[in-house]
């Protein structure tokens, strides 16, 4: 039997990219013919929540020491792991769905390892091998956020022994620095190589991304600069410094000891080479992530852009010609303020065709979102989302800078009118009774003429791909991951599904002094955002031709898409993987 194992922090709930791409993968049918059984493994956050919902909406408990729930004797399984490593378990099955597929499903086991106590003296003996095999110095580290992943390692092994039967071939998948620990576990535990594969898959590269978002150049000057240090042999720490104090850097570099690395672009491959030079190359794969594919015909494309006009007709009393969306989360790494700059310039060009257009911003910063009660209180109050107010249950942080960003742009503009909402989904219960009543969140994929994505740090960037299947157009920046699976896999007629905005490539055209420089620290924020704003600029009469301009050419679009977008889909991926090989 093969069985997959993905350690994670999203094992129940999806908190960013990784829980789309073990939705996907896992639901793919070819995935599920290859590994007989998948196992989502991590930690339990929350001692607190009721019995029935630790596995979240789609799980159902089978075992939980916490709760003195049991099933089905699954306490003779687990309580001796309990016992010698002072642990709760919580164990059942939940039911993994494609998000715009629902034939695509998974019915997965779920194990979350308590996190609140732990036998000191294990924990201690794993924290001193750490250090002892691969140089992780677990006493630098004061951060609970190292410590959590860390607690849930040491009973990992036992933990599979007991749950599947001997001569099962595991495939441990550690997701990001946090799944890294339960796969060390493995090696320290040495286990049968020919019944375990311990695999890093690297959805970003820690230390890269923290000098990305916090320099002032961002990516204009982080990547130039970085293959210049490639070139010249000279690498991460050369250029920044010593990583030894940095946690998510260490557990990234210790995955040289992993049989692979899945690197979800090659942005990301180069960003661990750039990382740890003496990487085995022949060990890191890039694997894309794929996309939710579901055909749909013209008639439900149609329906969805009427919704999508509807609801900004109930806003803002005019109805637009174009749409774009983007719907991301409230991160520094999204660039928004380059999708506002981008508005301003298109909205100069509309205004000069006589197109009318609106933009369809969905970002907060509230995981749970706001209640429904909430939001139709505003709504009657002060006419949310087209005006809103600083402070709970509205504006929270960041949220206030990008609403103040989009009521200067819409006071200024002609053509374009702009709405933020600051809410998850896209139903009347979620975001109110302007709302088209038969409205939800899949309209703004399938009737979004261009989502935008033009973000200073994006590993891969599933969602800005997920408008194409619909005839939409991709509109991304070139710090995107997935343009380089457009760019390999859609090309002549096909490479009008998406545009990219090649901010790292075209920067020098547009400075005056360089932008690469040893640690790429080379401009600063302000001569960035003029590179950005010319960048911008070249590109908009392009992109303002590629839209679509009518129902007809929409319709050419959608069948023009799916054509192809079966390439961009998890199965295609999966193929890609070559799993058989691994």
């Amino acid at each position: 039997m093969n069985i997959a194992v993905h350690v994670t922090h999203e094992a129940v709930q999806k908190i960013g990219g990784i829980g789309a791409v073990i939705s996907g993968l896992c639901t793919a049918d070819r995935y599920k013919d290859f590994f007989n059984g998948t196992l989502l493994y991590g930690p339990l956050f929350d001692r607190n929540a009721n019995v029935t919902a630790r596995l979240g909406k789609d799980g159902e408990v089978y075992y939980s020491s916490i709760d003195n729930f049991d099933s089905d004797n699954y306490h003779s399984k687990f309580h001796k792991i309990e016992e010698d490593y002072d642990i709760d378990i919580v164990y059942g099955k939940r039911l993994l769905v494609n998000e715009f597929n629902v034939n695509k499903k998974n019915t997965v086991d779920t194990i979350l390892v308590s996190i609140n106590r732990i036998n000191e003296d294990k924990l201690n003996r794993f924290k001193f091998e750490l250090w002892q095999k691969y140089g992780v110095e677990s006493d630098r580290y004061s951060s609970w956020d190292y410590e959590q992943y860390v607690r849930i390692a040491p009973a990992y092994p036992d933990i599979l022994k007991a749950l599947y039967p001997d001569g099962c071939r595991f495939y441990h998948f550690a997701h990001e620095y946090m799944g890294v620990p339960a796969g060390l576990s493995v090696l320290i535990n040495g286990l049968k190589k020919e019944y375990n594969r311990t695999i890093f898959y690297a959805h970003e590269i820690s230390p890269c991304r923290g000098v990305v978002e916090e320099s002032p150049g961002h990516d204009i000057s982080f990547y130039p600069a970085m293959y210049e240090s490639i070139r010249r042999g000279r690498n991460f720490e050369d250029d920044y410094g010593s990583q030894a104090d940095n946690y998510r850097a260490e557990l990234v570099r210790s995955t040289v000891n992993f049989d692979y690395v899945f690197a979800v672009s090659d942005l990301v491959k180069d960003e661990y080479r750039y990382f740890i030079p003496h990487a085995d190359e022949n060990k890191i794969k890039v694997v894309y992530n794929g996309i939710p594919v579901k055909l749909i015909n013209p008639d439900e494309k149609l329906k969805s852009r009427k919704l999508l006009q509807d609801y900004v007709e109930n806003l803002y009393n005019y109805t637009p010609d174009i749409i774009f969306t983007h719907v991301t989360r409230l991160v520094i790494s999204k660039g928004i303020w380059r999708d506002i700059t981008l508005l301003y310039i298109l909205d100069e060009i509309f205004h000069r065709y006589g197109v009318k257009g609106a933009f369809i911003l969905l970002t907060t910063l509230v995981g749970t979102g706001r209640d429904s009660a909430s939001i139709a209180a505003m709504e009657e109050e002060y006419g949310w989302p087209v005006v809103h107010r600083e402070g709970w249950p509205d504006l929270v942080g960041y949220e206030k800078d990008i609403y103040d960003y989009l009521s200067l742009f819409n006071a200024r503009s002609k053509n374009i009118k702009a709405v933020f909402l600051n809410q998850f989904g896209f139903d009347r219960r979620s975001c109110g009774r302007r709302v088209p009543e038969t409205a939800s969140f899949r309209d703004l994929r399938v009737g979004s003429d261009a989502e935008f994505g033009f973000s200073i740090y994006e590993p891969f960037g599933i969602a800005q791909l997920e408008v194409i299947p619909f005839g939409g157009i991709a509109a991304l920046s070139s710090s995107c991951g997935s343009s380089f699976l457009l760019k390999n896999t859609l090309s002549g007629s096909k490479s009008a599904h998406y545009s990219i905005v090649d901010f790292i490539g075209r920067a020098k055209e547009f400075s005056g002094s360089g932008t690469a420089s040893a640690a790429g620290t080379g401009i600063d924020s302000d001569e960035r955002f003029k590179i950005e704003k010319s960048i911008l600029k070249s590109i908009a009469g392009t992109l303002f031709n590629s839209l679509p301009k009518d129902d007809s050419e929409r319709i050419a679009g959608l069948k023009s898409a799916q054509e192809c977008v079966d390439k961009l889909g998890w199965e295609a991926i999966v193929d890609q993987m070559d799993l058989s090989t691994l």
